[in-house]
């Protein structure tokens, strides 16, 4: 199996803190520049995580991290803001009111860096070609849920394996490890991948995995069940609590709707016995419909049962490890 495309990733934590060590003495700069700098505005939430945790305040100056409208805030301890506006006076920043007075000229912006999430994003655009979603049917011999659980950057991925015909389980299968990677929307699969990538050998051939988020039912056609697919080359399925986007066509069938982008049909609304729907799109060499009928058989609840068992496993498995 091919796990090229979760390897070699950026350190995201370095690469922030990179670009904070960059603003000069006098200078202020904004979480959303940082992130722009990043490769992609979406960033702008992490990179105030970073801060807010980075310990080496005397190489990276997280105080010169404003909020875009020049407020101060947003650093770790409780104190913070106060110890920050001091700080940013003594380097010859007026402060008012809780903001940088002249902020405009104050602002940097001129960063120097390689913009990772960018090639993480050409990285998507190029797997998003080998995605195969075919019009007939495949053989279905197993079906595993995935989900992981994470304590603080200790993830825990759980596979449950469930028999196709009889529907019941066949096996569970754990991993633990760092999750180097952090959240950021639209980049989940580098986050989560590379946990589950230690599972993916040991299934066999004919399984199918559904995956707690999206299939090709995505903003870029290329949710983390797409993603997954194409790295370890087995067919997916995405099933999402929420939806980021689509456009219901058509009239609603045995609690299923289809949702179309552009005009495509991508995936489809389905709803259990009136429970809040969920969101069902193949992620990689199954068809829509298989997709959507193998998700109504081994739906009881809301969520289909082997990702509502799987996390459960990876929830049960995290307490465990940060009880001992």
């Amino acid at each position: 199996m091919a796990h090229e495309s979760i390897e070699d990733l950026p350190d995201m934590w370095k690469e922030t803190y990179d670009l904070v060590a960059q603003v000069p003495r006098g200078m202020v700069t904004t979480f959303g520049e940082i992130a722009k700098a990043l490769g992609d505005p979406i960033a702008a939430r992490f990179v105030g995580l970073a801060v807010s945790r980075n310990m080496n305040t005397q190489r990276t100056a997280c105080r010169r991290v404003v909020r875009s409208d020049g407020g101060i805030g947003g650093h770790s301890s409780p104190d913070g803001t106060n110890d920050d506006v001091a700080l940013l006076r003594k380097e010859g920043i007026s402060i008012r009111n809780g903001r940088v007075q002249d902020f405009e000229e104050h602002l940097f912006t001129d960063f120097r860096s390689p913009r990772p999430l960018k090639a993480l994003r050409k990285r998507q655009e190029s797997l998003r070609r080998s995605i195969r979603v075919p019009s007939s049917d495949i053989n279905i011999s197993s079906v595993a849920g995935v989900d992981v659980s994470y304590a603080e950057n200790r993830a825990y991925a759980s596979v449950v394996v469930f028999d196709a015909e009889t529907k019941g389980v066949r096996e569970s299968l754990l991993a633990a490890s760092e999750a180097r990677f952090p959240y950021i929307p639209t980049f989940l699969a580098f986050r989560e991948l590379p946990i589950v990538a230690q599972l993916m050998n040991l299934l066999d051939d004919g399984t199918t995995l559904i995956f707690d988020g999206h299939g090709i039912l995505h903003p870029e056609r290329f949710g983390i069940a797409s993603h997954a697919g194409v790295a370890f080359d087995l067919p997916t399925i995405g099933v999402a609590k929420s939806l980021l986007c689509g456009t219901a066509v058509g009239s609603a069938h045995r609690g299923a709707r289809a949702l179309a982008i552009g005009g495509r049909v991508c995936g489809y609304s389905f709803s259990n016995s009136g429970t809040k729907p969920i969101y069902v799109s193949p992620g990689h060499g199954i068809s829509q419909r298989q997709a959507l009928l193998t998700v109504r058989r081994f739906t009881r609840y809301r969520i289909p049962e082997p990702t509502r068992i799987a996390h459960v496993h990876a929830n049960v498995e995290r307490r465990s490890a940060t009880n001992k």
